[in-house]
């Protein structure tokens, strides 16, 4: 794995869990596809790291996405996001698809909103590949309460 890649995922984590001690985490499961974390919903902009899995191990993705939350409803909450998608175990070293994802978060019981349905649409821009575009599904827990929703 290229040093610069070492670097970049190193401090986009140290950025995200720790910046603030005591943001809300949440950990989101995309179907069999990818698995997330994200630092606090509750805040205007929030940031995601995605590992898209479920292939072969030299062409797994990372995917660091910065999100604009939309003032939380009753039972829904709508975020913006742009980020980048790349695959650090290539050996090439690039960026592959530029992502723009929309999200629809969902709270199925509204006395528990730490668990909450994700769906996310993502029209992708690629470097080489053209335009193509992406939906995901999944569960979101977060950690700690989440007190705009209670």
């Amino acid at each position: 794995m290229k040093i610069r890649y070492v670097k970049l995922i190193t401090t986009t984590l140290f950025l995200m869990l720790f910046s603030a001690v005591n943001a809300q985490v949440g950990i989101t499961s995309y179907s069999i596809f990818a698995l997330g974390v994200n630092t606090d919903q509750n805040k205007r902009i929030s940031g995601e790291v995605k590992l898209l899995g479920n292939r072969n191990l030299d062409i797994i993705q990372l995917e660091p996405t910065v999100f604009y939350n939309f003032k939380p409803r009753a039972y829904h909450r709508f975020s913006l996001g742009v980020g980048v998608n790349f695959a650090p175990f290539l050996e090439f070293d690039r960026v592959q698809w530029f992502v723009f994802p929309v999200q629809l978060e969902v709270y199925p019981l509204q006395n528990f909103k730490q668990l909450s349905l994700m769906f996310e649409f993502s029209p992708e821009i690629g470097v080489e590949d053209g335009v193509a575009v992406r939906n995901l599904w999944g569960i979101r827990y977060s950690f700690g309460k989440n007190k705009e929703n209670q």
